[in-house]
């Protein structure tokens, strides 16, 4: 692939690239979602460009640590963005959200911190616009999730979809 069409990518949010895609849903996570007026930023990892520089140990946690301006709860939020559902081996549909480590990982934080951590999964063709968007308690998570637990974990939903 060209210069140019990186660039190109990159800036209409058509980029293949994971770590492309996993930053502007973070982008919209962090201000569409948990928007300021609600929610202060208590931390955030830091972006795949400076831990590919020098990596960072809190890196290792969820994307977000916010906290409701109301109830002075903190909570941990691990952005995922993926396009869509596949069929798994049984002919299923599902949404492979991460992997099994991934997920004994966001459960450690929780028990660890004694902040609930929640994955905030978008779907969709444009992460910085997504389809649909779900909140999943990570205490109640799988690496894959059916369809009819995506729909009972729909948070927001694209008025133009």
């Amino acid at each position: 692939m060209g210069f140019l069409n990186k660039i190109f990518e990159n800036i209409t949010g058509m980029s293949k690239r994971p770590e492309i895609k996993g930053s502007r849903f973070e982008k919209f996570v962090s201000d569409e979602i948990f928007i300021d007026k609600l929610f202060d930023l208590v931390e955030m990892t830091r972006d795949f460009h400076s831990n590919s520089e020098r990596f960072e140990e809190r890196s290792m946690n969820p994307d977000f640590l916010f906290r409701d301006k109301r109830t002075r709860e903190e909570f941990w939020i691990e952005a995922k963005y993926r396009k869509g559902l596949f069929r798994n081996k049984n002919g299923q549909e599902v949404c492979e959200i991460c992997n099994p480590g991934q997920l004994n990982r966001y459960k450690e934080v929780e028990k660890t911190s004694g902040k609930r951590v929640y994955i905030c999964l978008g779907l969709g063709d444009d992460p910085l616009y997504p389809e649909t968007v779900h909140l999943i308690p990570v205490k109640e998570a799988y690496p894959q999730l059916f369809l009819s637990r995506l729909k009972e974990t729909l948070i927001w939903e694209n008025p133009d979809s």
